[in-house]
């Protein structure tokens, strides 16, 4: 069982980092063949129904799984422990749901890893941004920088507790957007990415976000500032007033335009 095979795992553990992030450990046997360096990829948790309990997603056995593509903050082979940090949403998706209702030993299945996003190292500079959805990969991003690394991280958070500690090089300034309401239209994290002074030399741009910032963003990055495709990632991880699929959708026309 390797590469994007369904696993069954187990919560380990499960605590709140900030009011709104909620980080679970999993844990299983199914992971002594997942691969390593996979952290910033991607594992995709499958769900039955939008359903509020994992006793709820052994119901039906043949239904059809919902998945939602969650980060791998962190992966440790030697224990086969899985990390995986949640912004809490409510009860309002099954991703959110069976997070705030999971309990230790509770069983999910998982596939995966896609293929880790990391920042482009070789540059003079560093730009990452984006929100809570992607502050685990931001986090996995800035661990891997060289000590002597320059730039800037801006990360728009729900609220002011929700700030939390980044491990970054002294010479990479952090820069905290306190939204309360991102399901309503701003442009909040493109208005601090775009003020923040322009540094001279080759820049390394890593940015995801919702569907619209990341469109301003990339607008910034890529036509106004020019930025080297080769040294730019820029994606969107949800889009507001739509539903995981309908996100799909729309970045596959975004795509097709582009």
């Amino acid at each position: 069982m390797t590469g994007r095979a369904v696993r069954k795992v187990a919560v380990k553990h499960k605590k709140w980092l900030t009011p709104n992030m909620l980080r679970i450990i999993l844990c299983g046997e199914a992971l002594r063949n997942f691969p390593i360096n996979f952290e910033s990829g991607y594992v995709k948790l499958r769900f039955l129904n939008d359903a509020l309990t994992p006793t709820d997603n052994e119901r039906v056995a043949d239904e059809k799984p919902r998945v939602r593509s969650y980060t791998v903050r962190a992966f440790d082979q030697k224990n086969c422990e899985l990390t995986i940090d949640f912004v809490s949403h409510g009860d309002n998706g099954p991703a959110s749901a069976w997070a705030l209702a999971c309990n230790v030993g509770d069983d999910i299945s998982i596939d995966g890893p896609g293929a880790a996003k990391l920042i482009n190292l070789d540059a003079d500079w560093f730009f990452l941004a984006g929100d809570m959805t992607a502050l685990p990969a931001i986090s996995v991003n800035v661990e891997q920088l060289p000590s002597a690394a320059i730039g800037h991280v801006v990360v728009e958070v729900l609220s002011e507790e929700d700030k939390s500690p980044l491990s970054v090089p002294d010479g990479v300034s952090v820069h905290w957007v306190v939204n309360a309401h991102p399901d309503m239209p701003n442009t909040l994290l493109a208005d601090k990415v775009r003020s923040i002074p322009w540094q001279k030399g080759v820049l390394s741009v890593w940015v995801a976000s919702e569907f619209s910032a990341m469109k301003n963003l990339r607008q910034y990055f890529k036509v106004d500032r020019e930025v080297n495709k080769n040294n730019m990632y820029i994606s969107s991880y949800w889009k507001m007033g739509d539903t995981d699929e309908g996100h799909k959708k729309a970045k596959k026309i975004d795509q097709s335009t582009i």
